[in-house]
């Protein structure tokens, strides 16, 4: 491992421009994105270090531009407790350095949440990330909506679903207010926070440190219009529900007085790659026949208590919508071999203009996301992708 004590690494630079940006959902727990017990049997141990030291060499190899920590406080439920999904989950902003030491220009992207910790705290989390990393740190910004969170940190108000975002708005600017103190005392005083005195160093080296959130309401897709560089959400079997969710956001940024590029989508896919096309159904038939539906049922209703945008995507019969959700989150899967694969992503942006993506890793063993360097250079003959190096390693 590299010595990440005197910020070695370059500063990872934004360029906004249309070629495509590749995301991997890093792997949290034995089984993130699939509610399988063979799943997580099958996948590295997600306590070693060593394990996701040689995934993110990989996904660096590859032409990943970024890595994403998910994170949260409680489980999904006991089956998925039971099956390793979720459960034990490592937290974001600690393992995060693991990723930055193994790697020199991908970004690696941390959740925290603003209404379980005060802006002082991720302040300073984030500029020690963001120093660490030499400038490649992100930020996942997100409200905490889950009941079950709130009561575990002993909140017991409730927060209306728009006001969480107003929140959320005034916590960035809260952070952003204390980054840029550079040493020098600050008065912020806002709706929610008033917050007065000296910070501590250090600071990020980004001027700003890049934002992302999933919010896809109205009040979410407002908050990521003014403030967020990059928006997530998953890519369903509708397609034309996911270019109206590119469009609307892109014309919100626009409204905003931005530019509709400054705002990239990295819609989370999950994929399945074979030699052949046989072999890449064999292996998703058997992922998708091993779901455990007990977890999945799990799942699906924390999704739906907490999100008004999976309430959008998966509210028709419960059972239907789980089954769904236990396999890449409710996800379309892309099967076949690498040709096969990008070419469904080129036909995905051709439908619906959506120029990012966060892949989602059934089996996330480095061997197997290996796979998705096969994919690429069909993408860059297609114009659509440039290799990271080429673009000096930027966001």
């Amino acid at each position: 491992m590299r010595d990440i004590s005197r910020g070695q690494q370059s500063m990872k630079p934004r360029k906004v421009d249309d070629k495509m940006r590749f995301g991997l959902m890093w792997p949290n727990s034995p089984s993130p994105n699939v509610t399988s017990l063979a799943v997580a049997e099958r996948n590295p141990d997600v306590l070693d270090m060593d394990s996701h030291i040689a995934l993110a060499r990989t996904a660096e190899k590859i032409g990943v531009d970024f890595v994403f920590f998910a994170d949260g406080y409680t489980n999904h439920g006991e089956h998925n407790a039971r099956v390793g999904h979720g459960e034990p989950c490592i937290s974001a902003p600690i393992w995060a350095p693991i990723v930055m030491a193994a790697t020199d220009h991908i970004g690696v992207v941390t959740t925290m949440h603003a209404r379980y910790l005060s802006p002082v705290v991720l302040a300073r989390l984030g500029a020690n990330l963001d120093v660490l990393s030499g400038g490649r740190w992100g930020w996942n910004i997100v409200p905490g909506a889950k009941g079950s969170e709130a009561r575990l940190f002993g909140i017991s108000s409730e927060i209306e679903h728009d006001e969480r975002y107003a929140v959320v708005e005034e916590t960035l600017a809260a952070v952003r207010a204390l980054w840029n103190a550079r040493g020098k005392p600050i008065d912020f005083n806002g709706k929610y926070y008033h917050l007065e005195g000296v910070p501590r160093g250090p600071y990020p080296v980004q001027e700003s440190p890049l934002i992302f959130n999933a919010g896809v309401s109205p009040a979410g897709q407002d908050f990521i219009a003014r403030n967020a560089d990059y928006a997530f959400f998953a890519v369903v079997e509708d397609l034309a529900q996911v270019a109206r969710t590119v469009e609307e956001l892109g014309d919100k940024t626009e409204a905003s007085g931005r530019s509709r590029l400054e705002v990239n989508l990295a819609g989370s896919i999950g994929y399945v790659i074979g030699s052949t096309a046989a072999e890449a159904q064999e292996k998703y038939d058997w992922i998708r026949d091993s779901v455990d539906m007990d977890a999945a049922r799990g799942w699906a209703r924390g999704f739906l208590s907490g999100s008004q945008t999976y309430q959008s995507n998966f509210g028709g019969e419960f059972d239907e919508a789980a089954r769904k959700i236990g396999l890449a989150a409710g996800s379309r899967v892309l099967v076949g071999t690498a040709a096969d694969v990008a070419e469904q992503i080129i036909e995905i942006n051709r439908q619906t203009g959506l120029r990012g993506f966060m892949w989602l890793s059934l089996i996330w063993d480095p061997a197997e996301v290996a796979l998705l360097g096969d994919v690429l250079p069909y993408l860059e003959k297609a114009g659509l992708w440039e290799p990271p190096s080429s673009r000096g390693w930027s966001w």
